[in-house]
């Protein structure tokens, strides 16, 4: 079985993860300052064909987070990297983007403490698949001597994004949605994130 192929039902009978909403309080999160590279990319992206979930991935959502790896030297960005955890044959798969709070590695590397999943249609097709990825992360850090508890994701059309954070046995999904044209407030979110796991 795969991440993509997660439900909710299943996380809580394998894993006990329960799944609830929250306003995860990003709307008060300070927005971001972006960089002149980052708006013509965003520019250029919009202008192209961005019809499948492949092309929303490079041309939407690799620009900002190219944009956050160069504001964060601290961390290291993994993209289409398979993340299968060793002694699970559910949590298996593939997350478009992974962040882990080790600079410049080349393998995928704890803690890990975000995972993003771009989907190409209803955003809320992909939050058990984001779910388990968050879950796999914890533990994988878990198995690393990296014991993060809190772990953030995110699902996102390129367009629309949904925040996730996994605490304790809960997957809280953020009831506010974020916008490709608040793209400021949108990077602000996700420094945010990348700093509460700045050593």
């Amino acid at each position: 079985m795969a991440y993509s192929e997660a439900t909710f039902p299943e996380l809580k009978t394998k894993y006990g993860i329960l799944q609830d909403y929250q306003n995860l309080g990003f709307e008060f999160v300070q927005e971001s300052k972006l960089s002149q590279r980052l708006q013509e990319d965003i520019d250029d992206g919009k202008a192209m064909p961005v019809v499948s979930e492949k092309a929303k991935s490079e041309f939407l959502l690799a620009p900002i987070f190219r944009e956050l790896q160069r504001k964060n030297p601290n961390i290291t960005l993994f993209s289409g990297i398979s993340f299968n955890l060793k002694n699970d044959k559910f949590l298996q798969g593939t997350p478009d983007f992974m962040i882990s709070a080790r600079p410049r590695r080349a393998n995928v590397e704890a803690p890990i403490f975000c995972m993003v999943e771009a989907k190409n249609g209803s955003i809320e097709e992909g939050f058990a698949q984001c779910a388990a990825e968050i879950y796999a992360a914890r533990i994988f850090n878990q198995e690393m001597k990296e014991p993060y508890e809190t772990i953030y994701g995110a699902v996102t059309n390129a367009y629309d994004w949904v925040f996730l954070k996994l605490e304790g046995n809960t997957v809280w999904i953020d009831k506010e949605r974020f916008f490709l044209n608040e793209l400021p407030k949108l990077m602000g979110i996700l420094q945010y994130i990348v700093e509460q796991y700045k050593d």
